[in-house]
């Protein structure tokens, strides 16, 4: 028998969840190797997916996004929060397909700039040669925009609430809330900073699906207190506090194994049972009943 597909509700797709670097090691198939990038998409609203960072992952996203657009005659459309602009976030950015699509409309939002000329400025450095062979950027496909870190907006059909991590150079991190709940995306933050730690909780409170920047454990973040990052063990207890329905933790870090990766995964569920550890391709749909993470055949509405 054939499931229904799924036509209501917000969906969630995590395209990639590593962090710091993508990695190719065929011991990490199960999880996947590619860099942060996540797909936001209310499946019965006539509105443009949301996109949160353009890590190495983002490849495939341009590809499906393009594919769905052809099939449903329409062009190319997203709007792309960076949640900074470190190199694992972005490095997907020159071979995101829809930029090179004619009548694709795109923009790219960042809170960690001082405005659209400098988000554009900063990431033509790398988007261009000697370090790339074009210019992505100055595609009349793309538009650029800054959003105040400290104030809400409304993108997609969304609620966007930002606020500032702890991370080295600024970072945002961001609650997303649609008519069916809503998602908090808590990441790049070292924990232990009073004020930040503050905001992150109340972006994460009551939230159906929260993610949240697990790179190290805790025997890790002694060593590289600084680097901007937390733990898979602060995670679970911040989920536990927040009152989260479900909580993904990410930002794997390259070196980890599927294997290690399971074991991290199975002391993760002791310490909080809704927890998981993210995998890329992962889908959750938030909808009456919370958030669900969907069986790979399970079918979601396209169009």
């Amino acid at each position: 028998m054939t499931a229904a597909r799924i036509d209501r509700g917000t969906l969630f797709t995590i395209w990639g969840a590593g962090g710091s670097a993508p990695t190719g090691d065929p011991r990490r198939s199960r999880f996947g190797g590619d860099t942060i990038c996540f797909e936001v998409r209310r499946l019965d609203a006539a509105a443009p997916p949301l996109v949160i960072d353009l890590g190495s992952a983002s490849l495939n996203l341009g590809a499906d996004l393009a594919r769905r657009a052809a099939a449903a005659g329409r062009p190319v459309a997203a709007e792309i929060l960076l949640s900074h602009l470190h190199l694992d976030h972005v490095i997907g950015l020159p071979f995101f397909g829809p930029f090179y699509t004619p009548g694709a409309q795109l923009r790219l939002h960042c809170g960690v700039v001082d405005s659209a000329w400098d988000l554009q400025d900063k990431l033509s450095r790398f988007a261009a040669p000697p370090f790339f062979p074009v210019h992505p950027l100055q595609m009349e496909t793309v538009r650029y925009a800054r959003f105040d870190p400290t104030r809400p907006f409304e993108l997609c059909g969304m609620r966007i609430t930002p606020g500032l991590s702890h991370h080295p150079g600024g970072c945002c991190a961001f609650r997303i809330e649609s008519p069916d709940g809503a998602i908090a995306i808590i990441g790049d933050h070292e924990h232990g900073d009073p004020e930040a730690d503050a905001r992150m909780a109340e972006l994460a409170r009551g939230a159906d699906l929260l993610l949240y920047d697990g790179a190290y454990d805790d025997d890790d973040f002694a060593r590289r207190r600084g680097w901007g990052h937390s733990t898979w063990q602060h995670g679970a207890d911040f989920a536990r506090e927040a009152g989260a329905g479900c909580a993904l933790i990410y930002h794997h870090q390259p070196e980890h194994s599927d294997d290690e990766l399971d074991a991290i995964e199975a002391r993760l569920r002791r310490r909080l049972p809704v927890a998981a550890m993210a995998r890329q391709n992962m889908r959750v749909l938030i909808g009456p009943e919370g958030a669900r993470v969907l069986d790979p055949a399970e079918t979601v509405r396209e169009d």
